[in-house]
């Protein structure tokens, strides 16, 4: 069996090997440098031709492996891609191998899934195969940044919308072993109440006229909208839209005026809502609120994803889906998450149907964070198959989508 050849060329204790050398490379979202030069060095010493691409943010790491029918008619182009920086180590557990699993800040977000991407495109090349579409490897820098500019997957983007990148598909070696096809979207918010009084003793000011009172009114408006929410139907992979207050701040002594008080929160909605009716139905709550209490509300945004969803009957889908069964033995679940990530950017701003597929999500952003091994190799033989499924196989005498 075609896919077998592959398979056995995907080396389980070389794979935990490169994935433990690079969590051990320090990238820190800001710091990211050292993981691009990592995953290019790995890229390189596996045979494939490299690219850096410099951002603000650092340099994202491009590999075009050609299909054989480059430039012409023939084979869809898939690009696997994730992100080369992490959080910050902090106290995060120090790199080792333990027990089957590869443990240390990055190895489930997302330095192993990176690592498989190679491994499985080197495995198609030392079977001897060659794809009939382009199949792009890419890491980009930026993606943790706590401002949320993400540098390097919109400089991909731009890349895309430029032509310079051509794909059809893109899958991002993340989350659970599952088709993740669809997300929320999601936005950060802050109000900011403020009066014309300033920070003035609260013994001239009557309590409703207090923009403490009126935080309180604010609170019981999300709280409507919450209860409003948990009534609609949720989306059917994603669940429901939602929203909760994460800061507060206000006041700087006991008998003075909290002018002004700051609310930040996340809000995530459904596919089938945009931003714009968000902002609107956010900015109509404050001049409501203005008007009632003489106070002036106002309400700004940051980190603003809108939702993505892949269809289910989209080529990429089926590919995992097949893929899935040579490599595990069963169809992998499609799912969907409330998680906002880069496909919510592939999929809107540079137009390319997207999808996750990785080997967990349980530990990252965790002071314990870790990757099986047995999963590294599960996800490795799926992006080989899924890239064969999806790109087609060069050979004519060779049915990809028959054999196995």
């Amino acid at each position: 069996m075609i896919a077998q050849r592959v398979f056995e060329e995907i080396n389980p204790d070389a794979i935990a090997r490169d994935v433990l050398e690079f969590v051990s490379v320090n990238s820190e979202t800001g710091r990211d440098g050292e993981g691009s030069v990592f995953f290019a060095d790995l890229l390189r010493r596996e045979g494939f031709d490299v690219s850096l691409d410099s951002t603000s943010g650092g340099s994202n790491v491009y590999s075009l492996v050609k299909g054989v029918n480059h430039g012409a008619f023939g084979g869809r182009s898939l690009l696997f891609n994730g992100h080369v920086d992490t959080i910050p180590i902090g106290d995060c557990v120090s790199p080792g191998l333990r027990d089957g699993w590869v443990t240390g800040r990055g190895t489930e977000d997302m330095k192993g899934g990176l690592v498989s991407i190679v491994h499985a495109a080197s495995a198609l090349r030392k079977a001897g195969l060659e794809l009939e579409g382009d199949l792009w490897l890419t890491g980009v820098v930026d993606h943790e940044s706590p401002e949320g500019t993400k540098a390097g997957p919109k400089r991909l983007i731009e890349c895309v919308l430029q032509g310079k990148v051509n794909v059809d598909a893109i899958i991002i070696a993340e989350g659970p072993c599952a088709i993740w096809r669809a997300s929320l979207g999601s936005a950060i918010y802050t109000f900011t109440i403020t009066s014309d009084r300033g920070p003035i003793h609260t013994l001239k000011v009557p309590y409703k006229e207090n923009p403490a009172y009126w935080l309180g009114r604010l609170l019981l408006e999300f709280q409507n909208l919450e209860e409003a929410f948990s009534a609609e139907p949720p989306h059917p992979i994603c669940g429901r839209e939602n929203l909760n207050v994460g800061q507060i701040a206000g006041g700087d002594y006991f008998n003075r005026l909290p002018t002004p008080i700051v609310v930040t929160g996340k809000w995530r909605w459904k596919p089938g809502k945009t931003l714009d009716v968000l902002q609107t139905e956010l900015q109509t709550l404050c001049d409501r609120l203005s008007h009632q209490s003489g106070l002036h509300f106002t309400v700004s945004f940051a980190a603003t994803r809108e939702p993505h969803e892949t269809p289910e009957s989209h080529p990429v889908v089926g590919a995992l889906k097949l893929a899935g069964q040579l490599a595990g033995g069963r169809v992998p679940d499609v799912i969907g998450m409330a998680l906002a990530g880069d496909a919510n950017y592939y999929a809107n701003e540079a137009g390319v149907p997207t999808v996750y597929y990785g080997p967990a999500h349980e530990t990252a952003h965790s002071d314990r964070e870790c990757v099986s091994i047995s999963q590294l190799v599960h996800c490795a033989r799926v992006y080989a198959a899924t890239a064969m499924k999806f790109c087609g196989i060069a050979d004519n005498d060779v049915s990809s989508d028959n054999e196995d």
